[in-house]
C-alpha cells in the first residue's frame, strides 16, 4: 500500500506512499506491501524504505483514533495548567504522552530552521542515507539458535516450493 511511480525519493514518492498507506488502514487493510518500493515495483530503495517506516508509523497512530482517559484531570485544574502554562509537566501528560504521540525518527526532521542548518541542513533523502549507513554500520547479525534457523528454513522451502521455485534464493 507504500507503493509510487516516482524513481527516486522525492516529494511524489513521499505523498504517493503517505497516501497509499493511509488510505488502506482507514478502508481497514491491515496488510503492508510496497515499502522500500519505488518505480512501481521496479526498485527498492532502503532509503525509502526508513521514509516508509515512518509512514507507517503515523498511518497505525492515525487509525488508532484518540481515546478519552478515565484519569483525565478535571476541567478546573486542567484550566489551571492552561493559565500557568505547565501543561507539559503535568502528571497527566507525563503519563500518557509517549503513547499518545507518534515520535518519528532519524529520518523526519523536527527541529526550528537554525538548528536544522546547524546540524548541516540536510534534506530528507540526506537524512536517510545518513540512516541507512548508520544501521548497516551498526547491525548485528540475528541471534537466533541454529535449530530456530534451520526451522525457519525448511518453512520457507516448503512454502516456496508449494507456490513453484526450485529452491529458495541464495542468501549470500
Amino acid at each position: 500500500m507504500s507503493l509510487s511511480d516516482a524513481k527516486m525519493l522525492d516529494a511524489q514518492a513521499g505523498l504517493e506512499s503517505s497516501m497509499g498507506a493511509t488510505l488502506a488502514a482507514l478502508a481497514g487493510i491491515n496488510n503492508i506491501s510496497g515499502p522500500g518500493m519505488l518505480d512501481f515495483e521496479s526498485c527498492q530503495s532502503l532509503q525509502k524504505l526508513l521514509l516508509d517506516n515512518e509512514i507507517c508509523g503515523m498511518v497505525l497512530r492515525l487509525v488508532r483514533g484518540i481515546q478519552p482517559k478515565d484519569d483525565f484531570p478535571a476541567l478546573p485544574r486542567f484550566e489551571e495548567l492552561l493559565k500557568e502554562q505547565h501543561l507539559l509537566i503535568s502528571e497527566h501528560t507525563q503519563k500518557y504522552l509517549k503513547e499518545e504521540l507518534y515520535l518519528p525518527g532519524a529520518v523526519i526532521d523536527r527541529a526550528n530552521r537554525t538548528r536544522w542548518q546547524e546540524e548541516g541542513g540536510l534534506t530528507l533523502p540526506e537524512r536517510a542515507q545518513k540512516e541507512v549507513e548508520r544501521l548497516i554500520r551498526n547491525y548485528e547479525p540475528s541471534r537466533l539458535s541454529e535449530d530456530t534457523k534451520k526451522e525457519l528454513t525448511k518453512l520457507m522451502t516448503t512454502e516456496a516450493q508449494r507456490c513453484g521455485m526450485g529452491k529458495l534464493p541464495d542468501a549470500s
